[in-house]
């Protein structure tokens, strides 16, 4: 099962795990996927849900929300939702939707050095834009950057559309 709405439900489980703002995403997502044609008392409770709920609350929600279409995204760790967030902040990139220097702060700032390994080349890139800000380089290929790390995370993040395998 792949549908916009759930890679939407499951950046938000992302971003709820990340300690970023998920309510927002959170309730468009389970909108979205009523209005895909998916059906769940839990889809139909975060849809309502106001925007400033507990977050304890919402994280029980979302997590709810992706059992009820069979993915069992209770189990995305930490390094999961690294992954998953920044590749739906690099797919608003390539779309035109987020700037370049957006995305890599926030990578820089979220994520670190210390962070997921396959988005350390857009934390180094953060490093690349600051020398060159400073006058210290070139302008960094940011897009070809970029465009690698989707391709990179891509194949990792499928496991979680496949219904009831996303702990494995």
């Amino acid at each position: 099962m792949h549908s916009a709405a759930l890679g939407e439900l499951l950046t938000a489980r992302a971003l709820w795990i990340l300690k970023q703002n998920a309510a927002t995403p959170a309730i468009s997502a389970a909108t979205n996927a009523l209005v895909e044609g998916y059906d769940s008392e839990s889809l139909r409770e975060l849809a309502a849900a106001s925007p400033v709920i507990n977050v304890f609350q919402l994280g029980t929600l979302i997590v709810d929300a992706l059992s009820s279409l069979g993915i069992a995204a209770g189990t995305m760790t930490r390094e999961d939702a690294q992954l998953a967030a920044t590749h739906y902040y690099a797919s608003q990139v390539l779309a035109g939707n987020l700037r370049i220097r957006e995305l890599t702060r926030w990578v820089h700032r979220t994520i670190g050095h210390e962070g997921h390994p396959v988005a350390q080349e857009l934390v180094n890139l953060d490093d690349a834009y600051d020398a060159y800000d400073d006058g210290w380089g070139e302008e960094p290929n940011a897009m070809q950057v970029i465009t690698r790390f989707v391709d990179a995370a891509c194949p990792e993040l499928k496991r979680w559309t496949r219904t009831g395998t996303a702990n494995q």
